[in-house]
C-alpha cells in the first residue's frame, strides 16, 4: 500500500522497532520505535550487495513528499554506485567544509567550469568561506551562520551574493554525494541582496576621445601595440575581455569578416561567430603586421622562434596577454573616463547598435547572447530612433495642419 499521511499517523507503538514500506517506491518506508519516534528511511543494497538502511529524517520535521523526493534522488545515486550511509559515516569521522570545498573544486569544477570561473571560486573560498567556516564539520553550518556572513558583506552586494551562491552550490553537491540531506542546505533560507545593474555607456564623443588617447599612448610607447589593439577590438566588436585576450589567429576569418570562437561563455551552443566591421578588420591586419615584423626581426637575430598563435601576444613566447587592467587604467585616466570599466566597452558597442535602430534580436547576435533576456537591458536605448521618427512625423503633420 502506498504510504500517505493518514496511514503514517495511524501507526501504533509496539515493543520493538518495526517498519512499514511504501508499495510504489522500493525501499522507502517509515520506522516506528518503541519510544514513539517515527522516521522516514530508505533501505537499499550498495554496490557490494550489502543491505543498508539510511535515515532520511523524522516524520514531522520532514514532510512525506520531501522524504519521497529525497528517497528518489538517493536511489538515483545508489544506482550509480553511491552509498549514502557510507558517506554519512565518513562525515561523522570529520569531513569539514574545507574538505567539501576541495571536493567541489576537484569533482565538480574540474573539467566543467572555465578557468576564470574556477579562479573566482577559489578566491571567494579562500577570502570568505574557508577563513570563517573551513574547520567546521559540514553539518555544523547553520542558516544563521550563512546569513551572518552574508550580512557582513552587505557593503559589497555582488560579493555577498556570489558567496551565498557558492555555499548553496557546494551544499547542493554535498546532498547529491549523500553527505547531507537535501533540505539541510544552510544557504537555502537566505535571500540574496538586490543588485543594482550598472549602466554606463560611452557617448560618441567619449569614444572618439578614447581612440585618440589610445593612438597617442601607443605612439609614445606608453602602451604597446597589443594592449592598444586589445582595447580597440573590445570597443569595435563587443566581445568579452576573455574572448579577445585568448583569441587565436586560426579563429580569425577575414575572408568572411568574422571571428569563430570555440571557447566562450556559451560553449554549449558550439562555435560562436562574431561579425567583423571594417575598423575591426583594420585593427586585426595591423596586429598581424606587427606580429610578423617582430617575429622576422627576432629571426634575423638568429633566434629560432615560431609566430605566436595568439592575436594579443603576451610578453613570453607563445603566450597571450593576461592582464589589461594597467594599460586600461592609463587610457581611462588620460581620456577622463574614470568611472568606465573594460566591460563597459561591450555595453557601449550594444548601445551604439541600439541607438542606430538595429533590432534587439540582431544586437543579441552581434554580442553572442544565448537568450533574449540578456539583450533586453538595451531595449530602452532602442526606443530613441523610434522617438526621433515620431518627432519627425509630428513636425510634418504640424506643418500640414498649419498650411
Amino acid at each position: 500500500m502506498k504510504l500517505n499521511k493518514a496511514r503514517i499517523n495511524s501507526l501504533e507503538v509496539q515493543d520493538k522497532d518495526y517498519c512499514v514500506w511504501d508499495s510504489t517506491l522500493p525501499g522507502f518506508g517509515v520506522r516506528v520505535r518503541p519510544s514513539g519516534t517515527k522516521t522516514f528511511i530508505l533501505q537499499y543494497r550498495n554496490r557490494f550487495g550489502r543491505l543498508r538502511r539510511y535515515t532520511l529524517g523524522r516524520v514531522g520535521q520532514l514532510t512525506l513528499d520531501q522524504a519521497r523526493e529525497e528517497a528518489i534522488r538517493l536511489r538515483g545515486g545508489i544506482s550509480l554506485g553511491n552509498d549514502p550511509s557510507e558517506a554519512r559515516a565518513q562525515l561523522r569521522k570529520g569531513d569539514t567544509i574545507n574538505k567539501l570545498a576541495d571536493r567541489y573544486l576537484e569533482d565538480h569544477c574540474e573539467g566543467r567550469c572555465k578557468e576564470s570561473t574556477k579562479k573566482a571560486h577559489i578566491w571567494l573560498l579562500d577570502r570568505y568561506i574557508r577563513a570563517r567556516f573551513g574547520a567546521r564539520k559540514i553539518e555544523e553550518l547553520t542558516a544563521q551562520d550563512v546569513a551572518d556572513l552574508h550580512r557582513r558583506l552587505k557593503g559589497t552586494p555582488y560579493n555577498a551574493n556570489r558567496v551565498l551562491g557558492l555555499v548553496k552550490a557546494m551544499y547542493n553537491k554535498a546532498a547529491e554525494w549523500g553527505l547531507i540531506e537535501a533540505h539541510k542546505n544552510p544557504a537555502l533560507p537566505v535571500k540574496p541582496y538586490r543588485e543594482q545593474r550598472r549602466q554606463r555607456y560611452l557617448t560618441p564623443e567619449e569614444l572618439k576621445g578614447m581612440f585618440r588617447v589610445i593612438d597617442e599612448q601607443e605612439r609614445l610607447k606608453l602602451i604597446d601595440p597589443y594592449q592598444a589593439g586589445a582595447i580597440r577590438l573590445l570597443a569595435l566588436t563587443g566581445c568579452r575581455l576573455s574572448e579577445i585576450l585568448t583569441l587565436t589567429w586560426d579563429a580569425v576569418d577575414l575572408a568572411n569578416k568574422r571571428l569563430l570562437l570555440a571557447r566562450h561563455k556559451t560553449d554549449a551552443k558550439g562555435l560562436k561567430a562574431i561579425p567583423l566591421n571594417e575598423p575591426a578588420i583594420e585593427v586585426l591586419k595591423q596586429l598581424a603586421k606587427t606580429t610578423k615584423e617582430l617575429t622576422d626581426a627576432r629571426r634575423r637575430k638568429g633566434e629560432n622562434i615560431v609566430a605566436n598563435p595568439y592575436v594579443i601576444a603576451g610578453r613570453k613566447e607563445g603566450t597571450h596577454l593576461v592582464n589589461l587592467q594597467k594599460p586600461w587604467a592609463r587610457v581611462r585616466k588620460a581620456a577622463e573616463l574614470d568611472d568606465v570599466r573594460i566591460h563597459d566597452l561591450r555595453h557601449s558597442f550594444a548601445s551604439a547598435a541600439a541607438s542606430a535602430g538595429i533590432p534587439l534580436q540582431i544586437i543579441g547576435g552581434l554580442l553572442g547572447h544565448s537568450s533574449p533576456q540578456s539583450t533586453a537591458r538595451y531595449a530602452h536605448l532602442a526606443q530613441d530612433p523610434v522617438h526621433q521618427a515620431s518627432d519627425a512625423v509630428g513636425a510634418l503633420l504640424s506643418n500640414w495642419s498649419t498650411g
